[in-house]
């Protein structure tokens, strides 16, 4: 966990100075947003949540209330 808890900074680090962006930006995909990066970067933090909630006895119930981002709606997995 603490490799990806370093890499979630190094990766706020960069994106703040927006540093190595320019290669990229030049790329088809990243031409007009850099969404990718960003969508990655909130992958990268649930695994993080995730990993934190799987040392606790909870865990078992973790995940099995979440809410849409989409729509602010409560969904209840079962």
């Amino acid at each position: 966990m603490q490799l990806f808890e370093r890499c979630l900074r190094q990766y706020e680090k960069l994106r703040k100075r927006e540093a190595f962006l320019d290669q990229f930006k030049k790329v088809a995909i990243f031409k007009d947003s850099l969404d990718e990066f960003d969508a990655s970067r909130e992958v990268l933090q649930q695994l993080v949540d995730e990993y934190a909630a799987a040392t606790t006895p909870e865990y078992i119930n973790w995940g099995s209330q979440q809410v849409s981002p989409t729509f602010g709606i409560l969904i209840i997995v079962f």
